[in-house]
């Protein structure tokens, strides 16, 4: 398989992960397979982790203050998980489409959350992956990522409704 690593960067709120998610819909409508991690956000910062291929969700954020948790900023995540999303990551290839949502803190400069990524995409039994990193933090993921076949795409307000069908159309040609 030809391995083409898309990372998409962009302000908070701009809608990378809702690229993911429009992107994912097109590829499986295509019947192209599936997988990895995708972050879903809701009310009161509540996070949800999906596994892209199955569509089964686990509860990523715990309540301010959980013991046990792994905390950063205003946010702390549950280890068990972490865990599950890790061997989601783990066991998400071979497939045409990769998404990791995200690299952020957590996995860039704490080595925790989905650090299983960084294997997997190195390993790349993968058509096309879709990584979402913050624009901080973009010269740091890019440093841990095969330079070779690696590309960036800030999500704009101006861009975000059309790039699920550029990015299928990357993933049909690599494919």
């Amino acid at each position: 398989m030809t391995a083409r690593i898309v990372i998409l960067t962009g302000e908070r709120g701009v809608g990378k992960s809702t690229v993911c998610r429009k992107t994912i819909d097109l590829a499986q409508t295509k019947r192209y397979t599936c997988g990895g991690v995708l972050t879903q956000s809701h009310a009161n910062d509540v996070r949800e982790v999906c596994d892209v291929h199955s569509g089964h969700t686990r509860r990523l954020t715990l309540e301010p203050g959980a013991r046990d948790g792994v905390i950063l900023g205003r946010f702390c995540f549950d280890p068990a998980a972490l865990a599950w999303g890790n061997a989601v990551l783990n066991h998400a290839t071979p497939c045409h489409l990769l998404v990791v949502d995200e690299l952020g803190p957590l996995e860039i400069v704490r080595q925790r959350g989905w650090v299983k990524a960084f294997d997997v995409l190195r390993e790349a039994d993968f058509t096309l992956a879709l990584v979402v990193v913050r624009p901080g933090l973009l010269v740091q993921a890019q440093l841990r990522l095969p330079a070779s076949a690696t590309t960036v795409f800030t999500v704009t307000h101006h861009n975000r409704d059309g790039l699920p069908d550029d990015l299928l159309k990357i993933l049909e040609r690599e494919a």
